[in-house]
């Protein structure tokens, strides 16, 4: 596997290596795509005093959003002795099809349906799953490159990269810790939290059929629209590829031993904060948080989310042994 770098990066004023990966996947079966979304950088930050013994944390960003949105963790947990690695998972910033950068689902999604309706739970939990084998290459890069031996590892994720990372916990074993911010690991609850309530339903009806003939006609953008909702209601259902991308199915695979802990608002419109209890309650050792104020990313008084992550971090990690 073609590996490429190191060359300098600097973000929140952390200089760090920059890595460059040419990992084939086969997310589709169209080779233009599957090209697109495979190769992806990898960023790594030390700490200041940098040892064998150093903990690691592998952090991602959500759905379509670029790795340089969670830079902001990165003095935090330096400075708390903590390896850090960003990288990109698929359909965002530099692994995308169309290189916007925007975080936008609607972009980035158009130019792939574009190319026949391949956005199902098959292509999600392909998507999970290279985002495991992703994980995987991320850890030993680190530990080959860096010379680590310490085998704590944390696994961060925002948004929709707390799923990916949960699946990466559970189905593969990767990590010691599980931490989350406006998500949660039970993707059959967040899928039912993300439309309007008979929304993903009607997109599969009749009428549903009808709204995607005549979206695109108001704008190409929300050709998207159907597609999308279609895919929610097929991720609340118990059918085989919703059920196997699911990270709450590994629960079996945890060790008592192995913390999880999430972070969420009271004023989420995507996430629900009773779910995200509820899911957090099936782990042997898991826990949540509920913010006052908090919406997804975002708040209506009080501290910044920026500011709730950095302390959730600091309280989490500071005393791990």
């Amino acid at each position: 596997m073609p590996i490429y770098g190191p060359e300098s990066i600097s973000l929140e004023g952390v200089r760090g290596d920059r890595y460059w990966y040419d990992a084939p996947f086969e997310f589709t079966g169209c080779e233009e795509i599957d090209a697109r979304l495979s190769a992806f950088p990898v960023a790594v930050f030390l700490p200041p005093r940098c040892h064998p013994q150093t903990p690691l944390v592998i952090a991602i960003q959500g759905m379509c959003a670029p790795y340089t949105w969670n830079a902001f963790i990165i003095p935090t947990l330096t400075q708390m002795g903590f390896m850090v690695a960003l990288f990109e998972t698929p359909l965002a910033g530099e692994r995308s099809l169309t290189r916007s950068f925007s975080a936008n689902f609607l972009d980035e999604v158009h130019p792939f349906l574009q190319r026949g309706d391949l956005l199902n739970a098959q292509f999600l939990r392909n998507v999970f799953s290279c985002v495991a084998r992703d994980i995987r290459i991320v850890r030993d890069l680190c530990c080959e490159r860096y010379r680590l031996q310490d085998p704590r590892i944390v696994l961060f994720g925002v948004s929709m990269g707390v799923l990916q990372s949960a699946f990466a916990f559970t189905a593969d074993g990767i990590g010691d810790c599980l931490l989350g911010v406006i998500g949660h690991a039970d993707l059959k609850t967040f899928a039912a939290s993300w439309g309007r309530p008979g929304l993903p339903e009607l997109a599969n009806s009749f009428l549903g059929s009808v709204a995607y003939k005549v979206l695109p006609r108001l704008s190409p953008k929300l050709e998207v629209i159907v597609p999308m909702l279609r895919l929610v209601n097929e991720l609340k259902q118990n059918n085989n590829d919703s059920t196997l991308c699911n990270p709450m199915t590994y629960l079996d695979r945890v060790h008592p031993s192995r913390r999880v802990r999430f972070l969420v608002g009271d004023r989420d419109p995507l996430v629900n904060s009773a779910d995200a209890k509820a899911c957090a309650a099936r782990f042997p050792d898991g826990d949540c948080y509920v913010v006052p104020g908090l919406g997804h990313g975002n708040n209506a008084f009080g501290p910044t989310f920026v500011e709730h992550v950095r302390h959730f971090l600091m309280t989490q990690l500071g005393q791990w042994p």
